[in-house]
């Protein structure tokens, strides 16, 4: 009669590359699951496990932490869980050519492990017989939402989309997972996410409609990202900059500041999510209006002031001119240095409720 237990290695890459760690990492068993996930949960924030990675051959993040199962009379063990980027995927072994698809308990066991650790992404093989041989195609990296077959193993999971302020969505977070909230002054919270239904979640202690958190983030200057972002993630970032120190340019048109211009003199006084199809001159006119966002933490939006636009991992820093803008994206690095400087917390973790 066949056996059953889980199985843990710590860092898959110390068995893929033996030469560059003292040794490699044993495989652990584990007769319950409760075991295994308290195990899991020990290792899943070490920083290695974040680390980015990238098989060249393979157009893949390497495999850190790996779940499974292991079978024994007969002899068999197929991953479920890797890490991979600081991400979980889903490994499809298990409807591979080798697996033995005649065993119900690998997948019953499959189900309950995705049930407690979880998954987020998948990268789907299709295997094909052609002339007496095995042939395997490796499809695109996807969220695990979009694959055929996630009702197999995933029909338990639930994730809450986070959207934009203009109803677009920006990302998905999973039950359990977190999201890191961002002020102007560089202050940052940790809030742990729970699906209510398709339109509200809990976003740390406070239940909300999402529109509506995407609504009041842009209205109070508050950028929103995932603790572990996805590839598709949209995390474009708006953010404003005004003088704050005693100097003879505030207010000033280019042609006069341009050599006066020091980073340390700005504060940054606004950051949110951008929205998609969001320019210039929508910018100086919504946070002109008198409704318009932060209105009591920061003056409208004026020349002297910078705008920092980052759109698909591009940044660019413009000085906003008594008619039009002008690039000042060299000023980038001072910038990004001095709201480092002065942020005033590290980042904290919400209390469980």
């Amino acid at each position: 009669m066949a056996e059953y237990r889980y199985y843990l290695i710590p860092d898959g890459m110390t068995r893929a590359f033996p030469e560059q760690f003292e040794k490699q990492t044993p495989t652990e068993f584990f007769d319950n699951i409760a075991d295994l996930e308290k195990r899991y949960h020990q290792l899943r924030e070490m920083p290695y496990n974040n680390e980015r990675t990238w098989n060249e051959r393979a157009r893949f993040p390497y495999a850190r932490l790996v779940v499974g199962i292991d079978r024994q009379n007969p002899d068999g063990a197929v991953a479920i869980i890797q890490v991979r980027n600081g991400i979980n995927y889903l490994c499809d072994d298990y409807r591979g050519p080798y697996a033995d698809r005649s065993d119900t308990r690998i997948p019953q066991m499959a189900e309950k492990l995705v049930e407690v650790i979880g998954v987020d992404r998948v990268r789907p093989h299709t295997y094909t017989q052609r002339d007496g041989y095995t042939w395997v195609q490796v499809e695109k990296d996807m969220h695990i939402t979009e694959w055929l077959y996630a009702h197999e193993l995933c029909s338990g999971l639930h994730f809450t989309r986070f959207l934009n302020r203009d109803g677009r969505e920006l990302f998905q977070v999973r039950d359990g997972q977190r999201v890191i909230e961002t002020n102007a002054d560089g202050t940052k919270q940790l809030r742990a996410v729970k699906n209510i239904d398709v339109t509200h979640a809990y976003v740390g202690h406070y239940g909300c409609h999402i529109q509506q958190y995407a609504d009041a983030n842009f209205k109070s200057g508050c950028y929103v990202t995932p603790e572990h972002p996805q590839p598709g993630d949209n995390l474009d970032r708006l953010q404003i900059f005004q003088i704050t120190a005693d100097t003879d340019y505030r207010f000033m048109r280019y042609s006069y500041a341009q050599n006066r211009i020091r980073a340390a003199d700005y504060s940054s006084v606004y950051l949110a999510n951008l929205p998609q199809d969001y320019d210039l001159e929508k910018c100086f006119r919504e946070f002109n209006a008198p409704c318009r966002p932060c209105s009591r933490r920061m003056r409208s939006l004026s020349v002297s002031d910078i705008v920092v636009l980052e759109q698909g991992g591009k940044e660019q820093a413009l000085y906003v001119d008594s008619v039009g803008f002008q690039d000042v994206s060299h000023l980038l690095p001072e910038l990004h240095e001095i709201a480092v400087q002065r942020q005033k917390e590290q980042v904290q973790d919400e209390p469980e409720r």
